[in-house]
């Protein structure tokens, strides 16, 4: 049964007239999708299709190039890729969000069950199938002092997950000299996507046994526990598990030969990273930072280039690969990416 939340007569009245569905939803503050489905519910025609402007069908075509998709209440979307920051315009009338579209959001990605995905609210953040994550914002309930839940939800941050096999082929050459790796960059610059693919391709290889601790379903991307990503032939997950833990689980239960985590950034993972090397163990993993130089400085990493655990730093910029030596972390090796 269809639910009547607005004005009918106002959606005949603007439906007569050719508005578009994204004008008559911000005229009547709500969602798209409202919109079109009051249309089929109360049988209305004369609906006719508004000419895109030119900067719009660039829009459509940033999509598939999109890394981050931002949606704020009363606010424009905006599409946001390695080099540009799209904002998405339609018409004479700006596509502001509405109170509505941020529902129909939150209803959509939580399965209609707010109270299902509490846990991972915690953490402001829910994990779609296929590694999509999308960050949340809003009015934060902490019941003695801890987060219990997000409320009165005004933004999201959709980060698109991308699977790009043999974005580490021009790598692996230089990867197999090393022992373990550290790869570092800004955000939004590939280092999961490498990282994945760089154990998919170990993975491949025989008597090699790779496991993977993939805290925010990010690497792998399991949907029920399977990986819907390819992570190798040989390769173990532990999905939505904290890092420091699960390195110790795959430790004591897999047998690895490999183990590789995405974002390590607390002393608890640092102290796990020690141990597992400690045991013979390689480890792949990955940092936010600028630089090897950077990261040396800050103190909970300070031991891992002391004992220079890592002996191979890859620095992953725009347009190529910094490969740094454990030996010399002010001067690299510099690789071009493919198809730049």
């Amino acid at each position: 049964m269809y639910r009547k939340c607005y004005d009918v007569e106002k959606l005949k009245k603007y439906v007569n007239e050719g508005k578009s569905n994204v004008e008559i939803a911000y005229l009547l503050d709500i969602s798209v999708a409202t919109v079109i489905a009051g249309v089929k519910a109360y049988g209305l025609k004369g609906m006719r299709k508004r000419g895109r402007p030119k900067k719009e069908l660039i829009h459509c075509q940033a999509l598939g190039e999109a890394q981050e998709i931002r949606v704020r209440i009363g606010r424009r979307i905006h599409i946001i890729t390695e080099r540009e920051d799209y904002e998405v315009v339609s018409g004479t009338i700006p596509d502001l969000i509405t109170a509505a579209d941020i529902r129909e959001i939150t209803e959509s990605i939580s399965g209609y069950s707010l109270f299902a995905c509490e846990e991972e609210l915690k953490n402001g953040y829910i994990t779609l199938r296929g590694g999509h994550r999308i960050g949340i914002a809003g009015e934060v309930v902490s019941e003695g002092g801890k987060i219990k839940t997000i409320k009165n939800i005004s933004s999201f941050n959709i980060r698109v997950s991308h699977q790009v096999r043999g974005s580490a082929d021009e790598l692996m050459p230089y990867i197999d000299k090393c022992n373990n790796l550290l790869l570092i960059s800004p955000p939004r610059k590939g280092k999961t996507t490498l990282l994945r693919d760089i154990l998919r391709q170990l993975s491949d290889r025989p008597m090699e046994n790779v496991a993977i601790v993939d805290e925010r379903s990010e690497i792998a991307s399991c949907y029920h526990g399977r990986p819907e990503n390819d992570v190798g032939e040989r390769t173990d997950v532990l999905d939505n598990c904290p890092k420091a833990e699960g390195m110790m689980m795959l430790l004591r239960s897999m047998s690895p030969t490999i183990i590789g985590v995405d974002e390590i950034g607390k002393r608890e993972d640092v102290e796990a990273v020690l141990r597992v090397v400690n045991c013979g163990v390689r480890v792949i993993a990955t940092i936010h930072g600028e630089n090897p130089g950077q990261i040396r400085q800050k103190a909970v990493f300070r031991e891992l280039f002391e004992q220079k655990i890592f002996d191979c730093c890859i620095l992953l910029k725009s347009r190529n690969y910094i490969i740094y030596n454990a030996e010399c972390l002010e001067t690299g090796t510099v690789v071009r990416k493919r198809g730049v």
